[in-house]
């Protein structure tokens, strides 16, 4: 099941590649960052071994440990929720 984030900047002393180590650090065995494109980071979740919703709860947690804006948002399963909603 793939999950993707939408951001307009990254958080402030971070590079993508910081993001998407510690975003697969923050998913564990529950899923993987596999891509992306300008402003949206794309996240494949393995829902054989977790259930995805943790893995959602997951991504979420840390975008907002790790001080995304506000207007960040994650997509999953076609609806896009607010990343502090």
């Amino acid at each position: 099941m793939d999950l993707f984030i939408h951001y307009t900047a990254l958080p402030q002393g971070k590079q993508l590649p910081d993001v998407v180590e510690e975003l697969n650090q923050a998913l564990e065995d529950g899923g993987v960052v596999c891509g992306g494109q300008a402003g949206r980071i794309d996240l494949e979740l393995e829902d054989e071994k977790v259930n995805p919703k943790y893995a959602q709860m997951a991504v979420k947690a840390y975008l907002q440990r790790a001080a995304f804006a506000a207007d960040t948002t994650v997509e999953f399963g076609g609806m896009e929720i607010g990343l502090y909603e």
